[in-house]
């Protein structure tokens, strides 16, 4: 029997798919811990396994809340920093490394987290020299590694390189080199929805979609089981648990049901974002264990995050995503490629093009592409896929962080940018480009996204 100690942060797209592969590992045998918010506490109980809290429960609406803190730290940068302020104090961040540190003295620990989020989790398992697995929640992230150190942004590195330091760890050059220090990378997503491209920066090992664990489901309330009977199978708007969210989401969302006269159940804990007056056909609802809600539902408008993508596949459900920053166009331009549903681009966010979209999605043809997606995903068995690459790692010295390659490539690349060759370990930060060059990167950038989105439109 091993030890897994699994580090998750942020929105529940971030965190169930560990919690999930926690319990799949404690149903082989394994003790599985995981580490994450307050919040999550209640679930990880049900789920069997063990949990300790980053934050206290009633904090969480708060973090949701400040991830619109992050739509655009290229552009936002002052944004960003308060961000960092708030969440990566040297306290907040000592704290969960003693918490993963308690829980990495038994023999054969492998470390388990999302890549960049999990860094801290990335700091205990080379200091302890034990095997680390990077997860990648979507395929885009890979690719993001190497535009953020392509871009020259920091990111944070700054900070993590302070906190290195702190615990006799040399700096980090960038995040994508620190990602290719761990030998263990697993994708939540399958080969059909994501085969892997040449391009990639690191290999990573495509598990699937990481299936909801039974104790995600929970009693609906009986309103809710009332309206979605009265009728027809309903739609679910949601924007997913974070803040990360355009103004006008659901507003748009709202006014294009109110157009077809379709009925729709919309789930947010921001009631802020929610329009004021809302049509007898749409419920609201601040918070539903959606795990039970997705078989009554007749399709979904979402934001394209991928616990949402993936949890609607699985269902079988179309899909209309509106999707904007982070992971999303990608996962959103997936769903449409794949024949599963369609994507909007903010540019395309009216209430006129949403019902047209709708109309597109809701034909015999889509339906059936749909469940063809679902019966295979069944088939695929995510979660054994997944508990079989993390138990490769346990015991093996190869899957550790090597300080020494860190150490190493920080040095060539201090070495590359002083013409004296000597090297000057400051552990400030990556390697910056100039403004001139992030500039025009950032607008090759935008005009990218804009003919994209011209595309989409046409």
């Amino acid at each position: 029997m091993a030890n897994f100690v699994l580090s998750a942060h942020m929105t529940n797209g971030d965190v169930l798919p560990l919690l999930r592969l926690g319990a799949a590992l404690r149903k082989r045998g394994h003790q599985a811990t995981l580490v994450t918010h307050g919040a999550f506490g209640p679930l990880a109980e049900k789920a069997g396994i063990g949990f300790r809290e980053l934050d206290p429960p009633e904090a969480y609406t708060g973090i949701m809340k400040d991830l619109q803190l992050l739509e655009d730290p290229l552009r936002k940068p002052e944004l960003y920093a308060e961000y960092e302020r708030r969440y990566y104090a040297p306290e907040k961040l000592q704290h969960e490394y003693d918490v993963l540190d308690s829980l990495c003295a038994q023999p054969d620990t492998v470390l388990i987290g999302r890549e960049r989020s999990a860094f801290v989790a990335m700091m205990v398992a080379e200091k302890r020299r034990l095997p680390f697995v990077s997860v990648f929640l979507a395929p885009s992230y890979v690719v993001q590694l190497a535009t953020w150190s392509e871009l020259g942004h920091d990111f944070s590195m700054s900070i993590v390189n302070r906190f290195r330091a702190l615990h006799g760890l040399s700096p980090v050059r960038d995040w994508l080199s620190w990602a290719q220090a761990a030998g263990k990378h697993i994708g939540f997503w399958p080969e059909l929805f994501a085969p892997r491209e040449p391009g990639w920066p690191l290999a990573v090992e495509a598990v699937g979609f990481p299936a909801a664990d039974e104790a995600e489901l929970a009693p609906l309330p009986e309103r809710l089981l009332e309206f979605i009977s009265s009728d027809a199978p309903p739609l679910l708007i949601t924007g997913g648990t974070g803040k990360l969210l355009k103004p006008r989401f659901y507003e748009v969302c709202v006014e294009a049901c109110r157009l077809l006269d379709r009925r729709a159940i919309l789930v947010t804990r921001h009631e802020e974002l929610v329009p004021r007056e809302l049509p007898g056909t749409i419920q609201y609802h601040r918070v539903l264990p959606l795990a039970g809600v997705y078989p009554l539902l007749g399709g979904i408008i979402h934001h394209g995050g991928i616990g949402t993508v993936s949890a609607s596949m699985a269902a079988g459900l179309p899909q209309l995503a509106l999707a904007a920053d982070t992971d999303r166009p990608d996962n959103a331009q997936r769903i449409k490629r794949l024949g599963l549903g369609d994507y909007l681009p903010p540019a395309l966010w009216k209430p006129q093009h949403i019902a047209e979209a709708l109309e597109r999605i809701g034909t015999p043809q889509v339906k059936a592409r749909c469940l063809h997606m679902q019966a295979a995903l069944r088939q695929a068995e995510a979660m054994d896929v997944a508990c079989t690459a993390v138990e490769a790692a346990v015991g093996q010295a190869a899957y550790a962080i090597s300080s020494q390659a860190i150490a190493d490539d920080y040095d060539a690349a201090c070495r590359q940018q002083q013409p004296d060759g000597q090297t000057g370990r400051t552990g400030s930060t990556a390697p910056s480009l100039d403004a001139r060059r992030r500039t025009m990167l950032v607008q090759q950038l935008l005009q990218a996204r804009r003919a994209q989105e011209e595309v989409v439109g046409s």
